[in-house]
């Protein structure tokens, strides 16, 4: 195994070819399962998940977004002045069918990157949540979280004393 096969390249600085062949665009779907983001917000989850290890660039990322969009695997829409990036149900089968090759990044890089359905369903509440601040405001959101905030703490207090 030679340096550049190794996280990190030579001498602890990132490598220009940190991900194989195909690894960023499978890396970039998985980052869409867990919630829709903004090419921007995938470079800083990129840059945040590998510790600083991998650095994308623009020049990366939107041309990887453009091909997994081409191949249905990707949908975007408009939200503002930039587009929000959706795993696609053609997305989901396609990570489905490389969860091998995503676990031997995870190996190779020591950086997890499929989460469990807890860590997805909260991920994708966060997201829903941002959103719906966006469309009608913190206060009416605010709101209507609190019915079902108040339903789990006293289940946990529930929880609690049954024990």
């Amino acid at each position: 195994m030679t340096s550049h096969d190794q996280a990190g390249g030579d001498f602890g600085r990132p490598s220009r070819h940190f991900f194989r062949s195909g690894e960023l665009h499978l890396v970039i779907l998985a980052l869409l399962a867990e919630a829709p983001r903004h090419g921007y917000e995938l470079m800083t989850a990129l840059q945040e998940r590998f510790g600083g290890a991998y650095r994308p660039s623009p020049g990366s990322i939107y041309p990887a977004l453009s091909a997994l969009e081409a191949e249905d695997l990707v949908t975007t829409e408009d939200d503002g002045d930039r587009r929000m990036c959706r795993l696609s149900a053609l997305g989901r089968e396609a990570l489905e069918s490389r969860k091998s090759i995503l676990h031997a990044i995870e190996v190779r890089t020591g950086v997890r990157l499929v989460g469990d359905d807890t860590e997805r369903t909260i991920s994708l509440l966060v997201q829903t949540v941002r959103a719906g601040i966006r469309a009608v405001g913190l206060e009416v959101v605010q709101e209507l979280l609190a019915g079902p905030q108040k339903q789990i703490e006293e289940m946990l207090e529930k929880k609690g004393a049954a024990k």
